[in-house]
Protein backbone atom coordinates (compact mmCIF):
# COMPACT_ATOMS: atom_id res chain seq x y z
CA UNK A 1 0.00 0.00 0.00
CA UNK A 2 0.89 3.54 -0.48
CA UNK A 3 2.32 5.41 3.01
CA UNK A 4 1.27 8.84 2.36
CA UNK A 5 0.15 11.17 5.21
CA UNK A 6 -2.47 12.56 3.73
CA UNK A 7 -4.23 9.08 1.72
CA UNK A 8 -7.71 8.73 2.01
CA UNK A 9 -8.95 5.17 2.86
CA UNK A 10 -12.40 3.61 2.92
CA UNK A 11 -13.87 -0.06 3.47
CA UNK A 12 -17.14 -1.85 1.96
CA UNK A 13 -18.48 -5.17 2.13
CA UNK A 14 -20.63 -5.90 -1.03
CA UNK A 15 -21.80 -9.14 -0.93
CA UNK A 16 -19.44 -11.74 -0.05
CA UNK A 17 -15.81 -9.63 0.12
CA UNK A 18 -14.51 -7.07 1.90
CA UNK A 19 -13.04 -3.82 -0.04
CA UNK A 20 -10.17 -1.83 1.04
CA UNK A 21 -9.86 1.51 -0.76
CA UNK A 22 -6.32 3.61 -0.14
CA UNK A 23 -5.65 6.45 -2.67
CA UNK A 24 -3.93 9.58 -2.66
CA UNK A 25 -6.64 11.28 -4.67
CA UNK A 26 -9.87 12.22 -2.82
CA UNK A 27 -11.52 12.38 -6.02
CA UNK A 28 -11.45 8.85 -6.92
CA UNK A 29 -12.94 7.60 -3.62
CA UNK A 30 -15.18 10.23 -2.86
CA UNK A 31 -16.32 8.97 -7.18
CA UNK A 32 -16.14 5.34 -5.65
CA UNK A 33 -18.54 6.27 -2.44
CA UNK A 34 -21.05 8.38 -4.16
CA UNK A 35 -21.86 4.74 -6.67
CA UNK A 36 -21.17 2.62 -3.20
CA UNK A 37 -21.38 4.37 -0.03
CA UNK A 38 -24.27 1.96 0.68
CA UNK A 39 -21.75 -0.44 0.98
CA UNK A 40 -19.64 1.21 3.48
CA UNK A 41 -18.47 -0.27 6.72
CA UNK A 42 -16.55 0.69 9.41
CA UNK A 43 -13.35 -1.73 9.30
CA UNK A 44 -13.36 -4.96 7.51
CA UNK A 45 -12.54 -8.46 9.43
CA UNK A 46 -13.70 -10.75 6.39
CA UNK A 47 -11.10 -13.50 5.31
CA UNK A 48 -12.14 -12.54 1.19
CA UNK A 49 -10.66 -9.42 1.13
CA UNK A 50 -9.74 -7.45 -2.01
CA UNK A 51 -7.41 -4.35 -1.32
CA UNK A 52 -6.97 -1.26 -3.62
CA UNK A 53 -4.25 1.24 -3.50
CA UNK A 54 -4.06 4.09 -5.96
CA UNK A 55 -1.35 6.56 -6.46
CA UNK A 56 -2.34 9.20 -9.14
CA UNK A 57 -0.95 12.44 -7.81
CA UNK A 58 2.54 11.72 -8.28
CA UNK A 59 3.64 12.95 -11.41
CA UNK A 60 6.60 10.16 -12.16
CA UNK A 61 4.59 7.10 -11.47
CA UNK A 62 0.79 6.72 -10.75
CA UNK A 63 -1.01 3.23 -10.72
CA UNK A 64 -3.33 1.28 -9.37
CA UNK A 65 -2.78 -1.55 -7.53
CA UNK A 66 -5.22 -4.54 -6.37
CA UNK A 67 -4.07 -7.51 -3.98
CA UNK A 68 -6.61 -10.28 -3.15
CA UNK A 69 -7.84 -11.90 -0.23
CA UNK A 70 -4.54 -13.81 0.19
CA UNK A 71 -2.91 -11.03 -0.17
CA UNK A 72 -0.87 -11.50 -3.69
CA UNK A 73 -0.34 -8.97 -6.19
CA UNK A 74 -2.29 -9.94 -9.22
CA UNK A 75 -2.65 -6.83 -11.38
CA UNK A 76 -0.64 -3.62 -11.06
CA UNK A 77 -1.31 -1.17 -14.02
CA UNK A 78 0.52 2.06 -14.59
CA UNK A 79 -1.54 5.23 -15.45
CA UNK A 80 0.97 6.89 -16.97
CA UNK A 81 -0.24 9.26 -20.10
CA UNK A 82 -3.56 8.48 -19.62
CA UNK A 83 -5.99 11.45 -20.32
CA UNK A 84 -8.20 10.74 -17.17
CA UNK A 85 -6.59 9.20 -14.86
CA UNK A 86 -9.27 8.86 -12.40
CA UNK A 87 -11.88 7.93 -14.46
CA UNK A 88 -9.15 4.99 -15.74
CA UNK A 89 -8.44 4.06 -12.30
CA UNK A 90 -12.33 3.71 -11.33
CA UNK A 91 -13.04 1.78 -14.19
CA UNK A 92 -10.11 -0.72 -13.73
CA UNK A 93 -11.57 -1.26 -9.30
CA UNK A 94 -14.80 -2.12 -10.85
CA UNK A 95 -13.57 -4.52 -13.28
CA UNK A 96 -11.14 -5.83 -10.72
CA UNK A 97 -14.18 -6.22 -7.97
CA UNK A 98 -16.87 -7.39 -10.96
CA UNK A 99 -14.65 -10.36 -11.87
CA UNK A 100 -14.01 -11.33 -8.28
CA UNK A 101 -17.33 -12.04 -7.23
CA UNK A 102 -17.06 -15.69 -7.94
CA UNK A 103 -19.91 -17.38 -6.19
CA UNK A 104 -22.60 -14.80 -7.94
CA UNK A 105 -23.58 -14.59 -11.94
CA UNK A 106 -23.77 -10.79 -11.88
CA UNK A 107 -26.26 -9.61 -14.67
CA UNK A 108 -26.41 -6.40 -15.83
CA UNK A 109 -30.39 -5.70 -14.51
CA UNK A 110 -32.63 -3.44 -12.26
CA UNK A 111 -34.63 -5.54 -9.24
CA UNK A 112 -37.34 -4.46 -7.59
CA UNK A 113 -38.96 -7.40 -4.88
CA UNK A 114 -42.70 -7.79 -4.80
CA UNK A 115 -44.01 -10.60 -2.47
CA UNK A 116 -40.54 -12.10 -1.71
CA UNK A 117 -39.94 -12.90 -5.13
CA UNK A 118 -37.60 -10.34 -7.54
CA UNK A 119 -38.49 -9.03 -10.81
CA UNK A 120 -35.15 -8.75 -12.76
CA UNK A 121 -35.51 -5.89 -15.50
CA UNK A 122 -32.57 -6.67 -17.79
CA UNK A 123 -31.96 -4.28 -21.33
CA UNK A 124 -29.67 -2.38 -23.14
CA UNK A 125 -28.04 1.12 -21.75
CA UNK A 126 -31.05 3.70 -22.47
CA UNK A 127 -34.25 1.61 -22.94
CA UNK A 128 -35.73 2.71 -19.06
CA UNK A 129 -34.34 0.12 -16.93
CA UNK A 130 -33.66 2.60 -13.93
CA UNK A 131 -37.57 4.62 -14.84
CA UNK A 132 -39.35 1.54 -14.65
CA UNK A 133 -37.68 0.45 -11.75
CA UNK A 134 -38.35 3.82 -9.98
CA UNK A 135 -41.81 3.85 -11.01
CA UNK A 136 -42.41 0.17 -9.78
CA UNK A 137 -41.09 1.55 -5.85
CA UNK A 138 -43.88 4.07 -6.40
CA UNK A 139 -45.87 1.39 -6.68
CA UNK A 140 -45.16 -0.17 -3.46
CA UNK A 141 -42.09 -2.53 -4.85
CA UNK A 142 -38.76 -3.01 -2.77
CA UNK A 143 -35.76 -1.93 -3.93
CA UNK A 144 -32.95 -4.19 -4.56
CA UNK A 145 -31.00 -2.37 -7.71
CA UNK A 146 -31.45 -0.53 -10.60
CA UNK A 147 -28.50 -1.82 -12.54
CA UNK A 148 -26.92 -4.96 -11.28
CA UNK A 149 -28.49 -8.33 -10.16
CA UNK A 150 -26.16 -10.65 -8.22
CA UNK A 151 -27.64 -13.89 -8.89
CA UNK A 152 -25.86 -16.97 -6.38
CA UNK A 153 -25.07 -19.64 -8.60
CA UNK A 154 -25.24 -22.27 -6.16
CA UNK A 155 -28.59 -21.48 -4.51
CA UNK A 156 -30.54 -19.43 -7.46
CA UNK A 157 -30.80 -16.21 -4.80
CA UNK A 158 -30.82 -13.36 -6.22
CA UNK A 159 -29.08 -10.70 -3.90
CA UNK A 160 -29.75 -6.89 -3.35
CA UNK A 161 -27.12 -4.73 -4.62
CA UNK A 162 -28.56 -1.14 -3.82
CA UNK A 163 -25.57 0.91 -5.66
CA UNK A 164 -26.60 4.49 -5.85
CA UNK A 165 -29.19 5.67 -8.64
CA UNK A 166 -28.43 7.37 -11.97
CA UNK A 167 -31.73 9.21 -12.82
CA UNK A 168 -31.49 11.92 -15.49
CA UNK A 169 -31.57 15.43 -14.07
CA UNK A 170 -32.38 17.57 -17.66
CA UNK A 171 -30.68 20.83 -15.82
CA UNK A 172 -27.44 19.19 -16.33
CA UNK A 173 -24.99 18.94 -18.99
CA UNK A 174 -22.94 16.47 -19.11
CA UNK A 175 -20.53 15.55 -15.80
CA UNK A 176 -17.80 15.45 -16.39
CA UNK A 177 -15.85 14.35 -13.63
CA UNK A 178 -18.37 11.33 -13.62
CA UNK A 179 -18.65 10.79 -17.54
CA UNK A 180 -22.53 10.69 -16.48
CA UNK A 181 -24.83 12.54 -19.49
CA UNK A 182 -27.02 14.99 -18.26
CA UNK A 183 -27.64 12.52 -14.87
CA UNK A 184 -26.97 12.93 -11.17
CA UNK A 185 -26.41 10.05 -8.52
CA UNK A 186 -28.93 9.27 -5.88
CA UNK A 187 -28.10 7.09 -2.71
CA UNK A 188 -30.60 4.39 -1.70
CA UNK A 189 -31.23 6.14 1.23
CA UNK A 190 -32.85 8.80 -0.28
CA UNK A 191 -35.16 7.07 -2.34
CA UNK A 192 -37.73 7.49 0.14
CA UNK A 193 -38.57 3.54 -0.40
CA UNK A 194 -38.07 0.07 1.22
CA UNK A 195 -34.08 -1.21 0.88
CA UNK A 196 -34.01 -4.54 0.32
CA UNK A 197 -31.76 -6.71 2.33
CA UNK A 198 -32.53 -10.42 2.52
CA UNK A 199 -31.98 -12.30 -0.68
CA UNK A 200 -34.48 -14.32 -1.90
CA UNK A 201 -36.13 -16.05 -5.03
CA UNK A 202 -35.88 -14.79 -8.81
CA UNK A 203 -39.96 -14.59 -9.97
CA UNK A 204 -39.79 -13.18 -13.39
CA UNK A 205 -37.33 -12.07 -15.76
CA UNK A 206 -38.50 -9.24 -18.23
CA UNK A 207 -36.02 -8.44 -21.30
CA UNK A 208 -36.83 -4.80 -22.15
CA UNK A 209 -37.47 -4.27 -26.01
CA UNK A 210 -36.51 -0.94 -27.34
CA UNK A 211 -38.75 -2.20 -30.57
CA UNK A 212 -38.49 -0.40 -33.90
CA UNK A 213 -36.74 3.01 -32.46
CA UNK A 214 -34.38 0.85 -31.48
CA UNK A 215 -30.95 1.43 -34.03
CA UNK A 216 -30.27 -2.08 -34.33
CA UNK A 217 -26.48 -1.85 -33.44
CA UNK A 218 -24.34 -2.32 -30.98
CA UNK A 219 -22.11 0.34 -30.15
CA UNK A 220 -19.01 0.32 -28.14
CA UNK A 221 -16.20 3.94 -27.06
CA UNK A 222 -13.09 2.96 -26.13
CA UNK A 223 -9.42 4.64 -25.65
CA UNK A 224 -6.64 3.28 -26.49
CA UNK A 225 -2.50 3.25 -25.74
CA UNK A 226 -1.00 5.53 -28.33
CA UNK A 227 1.27 3.64 -29.11
CA UNK A 228 -0.53 0.32 -30.04
CA UNK A 229 -3.11 2.05 -31.12
CA UNK A 230 -2.27 1.73 -35.24
CA UNK A 231 -1.82 -2.02 -34.85
CA UNK A 232 -4.89 -2.53 -32.83
CA UNK A 233 -7.29 -0.82 -35.44
CA UNK A 234 -5.83 -2.90 -38.14
CA UNK A 235 -6.73 -6.31 -36.84
CA UNK A 236 -10.55 -5.18 -35.30
CA UNK A 237 -11.00 -4.35 -39.14
CA UNK A 238 -10.27 -7.59 -39.71
CA UNK A 239 -14.00 -8.68 -37.90
CA UNK A 240 -16.55 -8.50 -41.42
CA UNK A 241 -19.33 -6.43 -39.87
CA UNK A 242 -17.43 -4.40 -37.50
CA UNK A 243 -16.92 -0.94 -38.44
CA UNK A 244 -15.21 1.97 -36.82
CA UNK A 245 -14.60 5.48 -36.61
CA UNK A 246 -11.87 7.78 -34.45
CA UNK A 247 -13.90 10.14 -31.83
CA UNK A 248 -13.00 14.71 -32.21
CA UNK A 249 -10.98 14.18 -29.48
CA UNK A 250 -7.70 15.19 -28.61
CA UNK A 251 -6.58 10.89 -27.83
CA UNK A 252 -6.77 8.26 -29.26
CA UNK A 253 -10.42 7.10 -28.93
CA UNK A 254 -12.39 5.12 -30.96
CA UNK A 255 -16.19 3.99 -31.74
CA UNK A 256 -17.04 0.05 -32.54
CA UNK A 257 -20.31 -0.44 -34.06
CA UNK A 258 -21.92 -3.93 -35.07
CA UNK A 259 -25.59 -5.15 -35.95
CA UNK A 260 -26.89 -6.07 -32.35
CA UNK A 261 -28.49 -9.74 -34.12
CA UNK A 262 -24.96 -10.68 -35.54
CA UNK A 263 -22.92 -13.25 -33.64
CA UNK A 264 -19.90 -10.60 -33.61
CA UNK A 265 -20.65 -9.92 -29.59
CA UNK A 266 -18.45 -12.84 -28.91
CA UNK A 267 -15.83 -12.37 -31.85
CA UNK A 268 -15.68 -8.79 -30.82
CA UNK A 269 -15.34 -9.32 -26.67
CA UNK A 270 -12.97 -12.03 -27.35
CA UNK A 271 -10.69 -9.51 -29.40
CA UNK A 272 -11.04 -6.72 -26.73
CA UNK A 273 -9.88 -9.57 -23.85
CA UNK A 274 -6.96 -10.45 -25.79
CA UNK A 275 -5.81 -6.82 -26.51
CA UNK A 276 -7.06 -5.47 -22.90
CA UNK A 277 -3.59 -4.24 -22.52
CA UNK A 278 -3.54 -2.53 -25.26
CA UNK A 279 -6.62 -0.41 -23.90
CA UNK A 280 -7.45 2.47 -21.75
CA UNK A 281 -11.07 1.93 -21.30
CA UNK A 282 -14.08 0.21 -23.19
CA UNK A 283 -17.79 1.04 -22.69
CA UNK A 284 -21.26 0.62 -24.56
CA UNK A 285 -23.03 3.12 -25.69
CA UNK A 286 -25.99 1.82 -27.70
CA UNK A 287 -28.13 4.22 -29.44
CA UNK A 288 -31.91 3.29 -28.10
CA UNK A 289 -34.61 5.31 -29.27
CA UNK A 290 -37.65 3.53 -27.45
CA UNK A 291 -41.16 5.47 -28.02
CA UNK A 292 -42.37 5.96 -24.78
CA UNK A 293 -45.66 6.69 -26.17
CA UNK A 294 -47.02 3.76 -27.68
CA UNK A 295 -49.08 0.78 -25.60
CA UNK A 296 -46.48 -1.45 -24.20
CA UNK A 297 -46.93 -5.25 -25.47
CA UNK A 298 -45.65 -8.01 -22.59
CA UNK A 299 -44.90 -11.43 -24.35
CA UNK A 300 -44.11 -14.46 -22.65
CA UNK A 301 -40.26 -16.30 -24.04
CA UNK A 302 -37.87 -19.20 -23.56
CA UNK A 303 -35.47 -19.00 -20.69
CA UNK A 304 -32.58 -19.81 -24.10
CA UNK A 305 -34.11 -16.49 -25.44
CA UNK A 306 -33.88 -14.57 -22.43
CA UNK A 307 -30.32 -15.94 -21.97
CA UNK A 308 -29.14 -14.64 -25.30
CA UNK A 309 -30.44 -11.05 -24.01
CA UNK A 310 -28.80 -11.45 -20.97
CA UNK A 311 -25.12 -12.83 -22.23
CA UNK A 312 -24.70 -9.29 -24.13
CA UNK A 313 -24.39 -7.45 -21.02
CA UNK A 314 -22.39 -9.54 -18.36
CA UNK A 315 -20.60 -7.39 -16.04
CA UNK A 316 -18.07 -9.97 -15.64
CA UNK A 317 -15.51 -11.03 -18.10
CA UNK A 318 -15.79 -14.75 -16.88
CA UNK A 319 -18.83 -16.20 -15.09
CA UNK A 320 -18.62 -20.03 -14.80
CA UNK A 321 -14.98 -20.54 -14.41
CA UNK A 322 -12.72 -22.15 -17.33
CA UNK A 323 -9.07 -21.33 -18.24
CA UNK A 324 -7.48 -18.39 -19.95
CA UNK A 325 -6.61 -21.00 -23.17
CA UNK A 326 -9.58 -22.38 -23.62
CA UNK A 327 -11.20 -18.59 -23.81
CA UNK A 328 -12.86 -19.45 -27.04
CA UNK A 329 -15.01 -21.95 -25.89
CA UNK A 330 -16.74 -19.65 -22.90
CA UNK A 331 -19.36 -18.01 -24.98
CA UNK A 332 -21.37 -21.47 -25.11
CA UNK A 333 -20.25 -22.64 -22.03
CA UNK A 334 -21.41 -19.47 -20.70
CA UNK A 335 -24.91 -19.67 -22.41
CA UNK A 336 -25.54 -23.42 -21.00
CA UNK A 337 -24.70 -22.62 -17.61
CA UNK A 338 -26.47 -19.60 -17.42
CA UNK A 339 -29.68 -21.27 -19.59
CA UNK A 340 -29.17 -24.09 -16.18
CA UNK A 341 -29.23 -21.44 -13.47
CA UNK A 342 -32.02 -19.76 -14.57
CA UNK A 343 -34.69 -22.74 -15.91
CA UNK A 344 -37.57 -22.70 -15.01
CA UNK A 345 -37.95 -18.68 -13.94
CA UNK A 346 -40.79 -17.04 -16.37
CA UNK A 347 -39.76 -14.82 -18.96
CA UNK A 348 -41.16 -12.31 -21.14
CA UNK A 349 -40.14 -9.59 -23.49
CA UNK A 350 -41.98 -6.33 -22.86
CA UNK A 351 -41.72 -3.71 -25.97
CA UNK A 352 -41.43 -0.71 -24.10
CA UNK A 353 -43.69 1.78 -24.42
CA UNK A 354 -46.13 4.06 -21.57
CA UNK A 355 -44.56 3.75 -18.01
CA UNK A 356 -48.07 3.64 -16.26
CA UNK A 357 -49.18 0.80 -18.85
CA UNK A 358 -45.77 -1.10 -18.54
CA UNK A 359 -45.89 -0.53 -14.47
CA UNK A 360 -49.63 -1.82 -14.45
CA UNK A 361 -47.88 -4.60 -16.29
CA UNK A 362 -45.46 -5.81 -13.85
CA UNK A 363 -48.18 -5.65 -11.27
CA UNK A 364 -50.47 -8.27 -13.17
CA UNK A 365 -47.48 -10.84 -13.24
CA UNK A 366 -47.87 -13.83 -11.32
CA UNK A 367 -44.53 -15.33 -10.41
CA UNK A 368 -42.70 -17.53 -9.49
CA UNK A 369 -43.60 -21.78 -9.33
CA UNK A 370 -47.56 -20.76 -9.65
CA UNK A 371 -46.80 -18.99 -13.11
CA UNK A 372 -48.54 -20.06 -15.71
CA UNK A 373 -46.11 -19.83 -18.55
CA UNK A 374 -43.70 -22.53 -17.58
CA UNK A 375 -42.42 -23.71 -21.40
CA UNK A 376 -39.61 -21.29 -20.39
CA UNK A 377 -37.72 -24.32 -18.92
CA UNK A 378 -35.34 -25.46 -21.99
CA UNK A 379 -33.15 -28.66 -20.36
CA UNK A 380 -29.73 -29.24 -22.03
Amino acid sequence: MTNCSNNHRSSYHILDLDILLDSDSKELTDRFDRDYGWFRVPKINGKRRLSFSVQLNNPVDIFVRASNFQSSIFNLQSLLGHPNPVSCAHQTILRHLFNAFDDFVLLHAGVVVRNNQAVILAGPPGVGKTTLVLRLLDEGFTFFSDDFCPVHKESGLVHPFPRSVWVVDRTKHKDHKSGRKGKTSVAPDQLGVKVGDTPCRPGSIICLDPGEGSAGFCELEMGLKEEYAAEFIRGLRKLEGVSLSSLDTPFSEWRITYPDDSNLTGEVREYLKRHEREIWNVYRNDRVQPDFERAPILSPIPTHEAVFHLLRDLKQDRVFGGKEEAFNDLPGRFFVELNDLLKGIPCYQLTVGRLEEMSGLMKELRFGPQADLTFGRVLW
